[in-house]
């Protein structure tokens, strides 16, 4: 394109906004305008990541979250949780926005305020926001104006049970996931002397990735048992889904039929892949999804793998970006390899 997209991230020193830095800075069709931080008002951001020294100026702004929107062509949240709906009534209608928190991925406000513990503040807002799983809503992310960014678990999840089309009695998941999943703030739980050695369940069935799983499939929270686990490695999720009481229609194909299959339904989705058997080794630093069926005594085992911080978050959100821009959705993605060993 001739005209290159200004973009704003908004939560620049978080982990997610730190990876979506990595990823527009490398896009060949993006100029990056502003970075913001509530924490952090002036200075440069290679003050505070000496990671980035040397490759560029990252200067952090102060200016206003509506300043910010009316100079660029997409505004990225990259936000905890509840916080987003704060800052969306301020600059919607002014420029495009991809929300990576959860404040609008629910429909339902009622699993909202269940499962993330507060009353929406901006409730309304929720039917302006696509859901952002291009495998799922390609067509409706062209041109779009708001996107909510999926959840890394659902990702995983979502995109592992996609293809049976929700024609199972329930799906069992175990779901492992890495450090940074849990955000740059250090907490007793995530501290690594802990992490380093250890896994940890959590939020066994009441996690708030749980109601978006099931909106997104087409199921009942009832249908999904999720185990959300922490595990001892900083990037990934490693999921592993028993699907139990698979109807006729699935039941009845043999482990190289389901294998095909899957790579059916994903054969022009660009960053899904299909193979005898996942690795997280295998996707870490890019923003692939592997997927892997295996039929077990009669028992449908699927697993998927991501890069929690790329597929899971801003390499999603950069997808969305493209097809919200009208640029092919592998654009400044294609070229982030994973990284192996």
């Amino acid at each position: 394109m001739s005209q290159k997209i200004t973009v704003s991230i908004i939560g620049i020193t978080g982990y997610t906004g730190l990876e979506l830095l990595r990823i527009l800075k490398a896009h060949p069709d993006v100029e990056i305008k502003h970075l913001i931080s509530a924490s952090n008002k002036d200075g440069d951001l290679a003050q505070l990541y000496p990671h980035l020294a040397g490759s560029g100026s990252y200067p952090l702004s102060g200016v206003s979250y509506e300043q910010a929107a009316s100079e660029s062509d997409v505004v990225f949240l990259a936000l905890p949780h509840l916080i987003s709906q704060t800052i969306v009534p301020r600059i919607i209608g002014k420029t495009k926005i991809i929300d990576l928190s959860g404040d609008f991925r629910l429909k339902n406000m009622g699993d909202f305020q269940k499962y993330y513990g507060a009353e929406h503040q901006y409730a309304q807002g929720a039917e302006k926001f696509v859901y952002g799983l291009s495998e799922l809503n390609k067509e409706s992310l062209i041109g779009a104006d708001c996107v909510a960014n999926p959840g890394c678990f659902a990702t995983a999840i979502s995109l592992a049970l996609l293809p049976f089309e929700g024609a199972y009695v329930k799906a069992n998941v175990m779901a492992i996931t890495g450090s940074s999943g849990s955000g740059k703030a250090p907490c007793e739980s995530t501290h690594h002397p802990v992490r380093a050695h250890n896994m940890k369940s959590y939020k066994v069935g009441s996690h708030q990735h749980l109601p978006e799983i099931a909106q997104t499939l087409g199921v009942s929270t009832d249908q999904i048992l999720m185990v959300p686990t922490s595990g001892p490695f900083t990037r990934g999720i490693f999921a592993t889904i028993f699907i139990c009481g698979a109807k006729d229609k699935f039941q009845s194909l043999d482990e190289k039929q389901l294998q095909e299959h899957v790579a059916q339904y994903y054969a022009d989705k660009p960053f899904v892949r299909v193979k005898p058997s996942v690795a997280l080794a295998d996707v870490v630093g890019s923003n692939y999804c592997d997927i892997s069926v295996t039929k077990v005594s009669g028992s449908i085992v699927v697993q998927s793998v991501i890069d929690n911080l790329v597929k899971g978050a801003a390499g999603q959100a950069v997808q969305n970006m493209n097809l919200m821009m009208g640029l092919d959705e592998t654009r400044g993605l294609d070229l982030l390899l994973p990284l192996y060993p």
